[in-house]
């Protein structure tokens, strides 16, 4: 693995910054839907809990490492590595779900909606 410079810290940094808020991003969900798809928003929650706590890691990890060469060196790069990648499977399994459920959503609404003759 090849050592990371200052500029490599800064661009990590920056994504780590996106992603935190991309998954601090308040969702609220209803209690009607809640209590509809219990596992679907338990696994939504879990994922954006993790995704955050691996975020939170490995920023603080690099911020650490890009403002004291001395400590970079005591920190392992697996230690922002890890994190960081959990922290984008996470934002990317979000993104599916949230994709996945709005096409499921348009697929019920035309599907239940009924189809109306324009000429009347």
């Amino acid at each position: 693995m090849r050592s990371l410079t200052a500029d490599d810290l800064g661009l990590l940094l920056s994504l780590f910054a996106v992603l935190l808020l991309a998954l601090a991003a308040n969702f609220h969900f209803s209690r009607k839907a809640v209590r509809r798809h219990r596992k679907a928003a338990l696994t939504f929650v879990v994922l954006t809990f993790l995704g955050e706590l691996s975020t939170v890691i490995a920023l603080l990890l690099t911020w650490v490492a890009l403002w004291s060469p001395a400590a970079w060196d005591r920190i392992d790069d697996l230690l922002v590595f890890v994190p960081g990648t959990i922290s984008v499977v996470c934002a990317v399994l979000l993104t599916v779900e949230s994709v996945g459920s709005r096409i499921v959503h348009i697929l019920r609404a035309e599907r239940d909606e009924p189809l109306v003759d324009v000429r009347e």
